[in-house]
């Protein structure tokens, strides 16, 4: 397949479009086309990553992708660094911090006293920044980088009344790697986030951090200079639903997405309702229902119509035959042109269910993964809907990528 991206841009677009709908013709599991786009070794010179040192919090991991344009970025918590790389592999710049890392090979000083490192290769770039742990992060259409980091010890803070630790940032660089300014709750230079939970940019170049405490999900968003535009508390005990004020329900927000061309929130939310022993009449548990999504309309403080989202029916052959039971699938993103991306662990992998808000038509695929890689894996979709992953196994990590831009009718030509 890599050797396919010599061919002219038109050719190349079309022999994608056939390689997609063969490798999606088995009848029983539709699988989508899998392009392994390059491998990055372990350890600590500038093209390699620690997955060594993992913490997966209560986000997930905290090796993070993000894929625009075809360029990726990579967060590697463990080894303090920021990695920008070609679809080839190619290392384009890498963000470290010095005490943690050698400096890269390419790179050399231009200042004693300054933090920017100037690559003597003057197609790659080193910035020196002193990194304490960056996690989630995103590119704007003004090639600006943002990443969430930690303070240090002595600069976090403690909100009493939400009982959460404030103890993150927003670091925004330049397009040529310079750092601007961070970006706190009230703007640049603010105090400390709650734990961050996702980071957003959309068409405006406007940022969206999502935060987390006790009892709510809290965005933030910023205007292109970093000006805060709104901030939506959005509690977990006063969710909208589709039942009436007598069905006794549990609900769960799954996800909080913004939409990446207007002011709106997409809530993601599960509900579950009890079950009920039917010889004893007593409560057994709660079982999953269903899967809603309500977009919350900023500009007007209201929620509008809502979206009922499929579920995923599991299979399970045991010594007693087999079952079937439904669970909710995890919201991965929404496209620009408002494709929701669902996705859910399976046998061969991840079943994922694409399905446009507009029409409500919905694809189903399967994006092969093998079982040494679902140790760790991070994934991110564009909003043109192209799907990329970080997979590991013990012995090296790759970066792939799915074209499902060709199934929702997105490929660029």
């Amino acid at each position: 397949m890599r050797a396919f991206l010599n061919l002219p841009k038109r050719l190349f677009a079309a022999v994608s479009v056939l390689f997609l709908l063969f490798s999606c013709s088995r009848d029983a599991v539709t699988f989508v086309g899998r392009e392994k786009l390059f491998s990055l070794d372990y350890g600590r010179f500038e093209n390699e990553i620690d997955l060594f040192q993992l913490d997966f919090g209560s986000n997930g991991p905290d090796t993070q992708i993000f894929m625009k344009d075809g360029m990726f970025y990579i967060t590697n918590s463990g080894g303090k660094k920021i990695l920008q790389l070609t679809s080839f592999g190619d290392l384009l710049s890498v963000f470290y911090n010095p005490e943690h890392n050698p400096e890269p090979s390419f790179a050399r000083s231009v200042d004693a006293d300054s933090a920017q490192i100037e690559s003597a290769d003057s197609t790659r770039k080193a910035i020196s920044y002193p990194f304490n742990h960056p996690v989630f992060l995103c590119v704007d259409n003004l090639k600006r980088l943002s990443v969430v980091d930690q303070v240090p010890p002595e600069r976090m803070e403690y909100d009493s009344v939400s009982q959460v630790a404030l103890k993150n940032v927003v670091l925004r660089f330049s397009s040529d790697g310079k750092f601007l300014d961070w970006i706190g709750q009230e703007g640049p230079g603010g105090s400390p986030f709650p734990p961050v939970a996702a980071l957003h940019t959309n068409n405006k170049n406007e940022l969206i951090v999502l935060s987390r405490s006790q009892n709510s999900l809290i965005v933030y968003w910023y205007s292109v200079d970093g000006n805060l535009l709104f901030r939506v508390p959005v509690s977990y005990r006063n969710l909208p639903g589709p039942y009436d004020s007598q069905s006794q329900v549990f609900s769960s927000l799954e996800k909080i997405v913004p939409s990446f061309t207007d002011r709106t929130l997409y809530l993601k939310i599960d509900y579950y309702i009890p079950v009920i022993d039917q010889s004893t009449g007593a409560n057994a548990g709660i079982s999953f229902d269903k899967s809603c999504v309500y977009p919350f309309l900023i500009d007007e403080g209201a929620y509008g119509s809502r979206i009922d989202l499929p579920a995923y029916t599991e299979v399970e052959q045991g010594k007693l035959g087999t079952t079937q039971f439904r669970k909710p699938y995890e919201l991965l993103g929404v496209t620009a042109s408002g494709w929701f991306f669902l996705s859910t662990p399976s046998s061969d992998g991840y079943t994922i269910e694409m399905m446009d808000v507009k029409s409500g038509r919905i694809i189903s695929r399967t994006l092969q993964i093998q079982n040494e890689e679902l140790a760790y894996n991070a994934m991110a979709l564009s909003p043109d809907g192209i799907l990329s992953a970080l997979l590991a196994t013990p012995w090296q990590s790759s970066v792939v990528w799915w074209r499902t831009d060709a199934l929702i009718g997105e490929i660029r030509r």
